[in-house]
This record gives C-alpha cells, sequence and structure tokens, in this order.
C-alpha cells in the first residue's frame, strides 16, 4: 500500500509494482504550487506528485521553447487550469488547449485490459469552461470532441512546447503523439499519464515501443508517467 497526502492505493499479490520510497516530496513544499492545487484539486483525479510534474515541466517548457499547450483527456479541467496558473504567474499567456470528448474514454482496444469506452464520463464541457472562467484563464481554449479525429481542425497555433495525454488507453494516446509530435519544438515533452498502472497497459505498451525511435528519449517516472523528450 503507498501512501501520500492525497492517495491510498492497494496494490493486488503479484503486481509489480514498487511504491516509492524517497521521502523527497518537493510539492508539500511549494507553496505556490500548494495554493494552485487548492484551486483545481476537486476538478482533477491526478494526486500531488504527478500535479507538481506538470507544474514544474510547464514551466520549464515555457522558458526553452515557444508554441502552445496542448493537454487531451481533460476530465474537469484541473491539470490544465493548473498548467495555465503557473503560465500565468511567470507572465507567458499562451494558449492551453483543453481537449476532451467530455463522454468519457474512446477508442479502447484489444490493446487495453481494463477500459471498454465511456469511463470518466461525469464531467461536460460546460462544467470546465465555468470552471476556467471562474479562475479567469482566458488563454485556455477547450475543445468538446474527439481529438484529433473532430477538434484538432480547430486550433490555430502551428507548434507547441508542452502536450499532456491522459486517455487511459493505447490507440488514443498514439493518435494524439502521432498528431502533436511534428509540431513539438525541440526540448518540447510529451507527457503520457497513466504509465505503469494497472489497467493502462495500453498506454504503457506504446510509451515503450515509442523508445525505439531516435528523436527522443523516454524517461518513465515511478509516479505513473512517462515523458518522451524531443531533441532534434
Amino acid at each position: 500500500m503507498e501512501r501520500d497526502a492525497t492517495v491510498v492505493r492497494v496494490y493486488p499479490p503479484g503486481y509489480g509494482h514498487t511504491p516509492i520510497s524517497a521521502d523527497y516530496r518537493p510539492w508539500l513544499r511549494d507553496a505556490e504550487f500548494l495554493a494552485a492545487w487548492r484551486r483545481v484539486r476537486d476538478n482533477t483525479l491526478l494526486d500531488q506528485a504527478r500535479l507538481h510534474n506538470l507544474w514544474d515541466l510547464v514551466e520549464q517548457c515555457s522558458r526553452r521553447c515557444t508554441g502552445a499547450v496542448l493537454e487531451v483527456g481533460a476530465w474537469r479541467g484541473g491539470s490544465s487550469a493548473l498548467m495555465a496558473l503557473r503560465l500565468r504567474a511567470a507572465g507567458d499567456q499562451r494558449r492551453v488547449y483543453v481537449a476532451d470528448t467530455f463522454a468519457g474514454v474512446v477508442k479502447a482496444g484489444e490493446q487495453d485490459s481494463y477500459y471498454r469506452g465511456g469511463e470518466h464520463a461525469d464531467t461536460s464541457v460546460d462544467r470546465v469552461a465555468r470552471f476556467l472562467d471562474d479562475l479567469s484563464l482566458h488563454q485556455c481554449v477547450v475543445l468538446p470532441g474527439m481529438f484529433p479525429d473532430e477538434t484538432a481542425r480547430d486550433i490555430t497555433d502551428s507548434s507547441f512546447a508542452l502536450c499532456h495525454i491522459d486517455v487511459d488507453v493505447y490507440q488514443s494516446a498514439r493518435d494524439v503523439f502521432f498528431w502533436v509530435w511534428p509540431m513539438l519544438q525541440p526540448g518540447g515533452v510529451v507527457v503520457f499519464d497513466d504509465y505503469g498502472f494497472l489497467g493502462c497497459d495500453g498506454v504503457t505498451r506504446l510509451v515503450d515501443e515509442l523508445r525505439q525511435r531516435d528523436d527522443l528519449v523516454i524517461a518513465a517516472n515511478v509516479n505513473g508517467q512517462a515523458l518522451a523528450i524531443k531533441f532534434r
């Protein structure tokens, strides 16, 4: 069993996951992050460790790369809002695209052992739009529908600094990655949520396949995220 300030997870017998043993938890000492987290925590399924990683990465990428930020699989908008709050604190008004079907998981297939489609549908585009508006995050652009199939055409930016993919299943994650990768700036990062999670084996498989590419480095975190870092 793993515990921190926000999550309790019980691992079944034989599940090959080793709980984090390091005592370093910078998110508990980052006052600016904690203030932002309190504003978004009811609208995200991500724990503090993963949210703090996004908080840190979006700031680093924004200093190094031009281009927008894209999140696909936004649920109720909490992680998108957190990244937008981080950018706003740095005086950066680049667009943050918030893409979701708002009708649950899509494109589940034989690579996915748990998801069948329609999960995480307890949200709505109106709810997310109101939430972002209440935070005055006017740089956020909500894209309701399947991405990239139905909504990529509504994106006006031609380059990206960071993309957060939180779609739970293989094919959907693959489609997002191969859409955004040509427009990701060198030094930019694609963050995959769900890496190594029980039931998200399709996403884990996709990330492991990407290790064969020669234009990126994969860094897999034990917090359940994997990063694809573009170097050319």
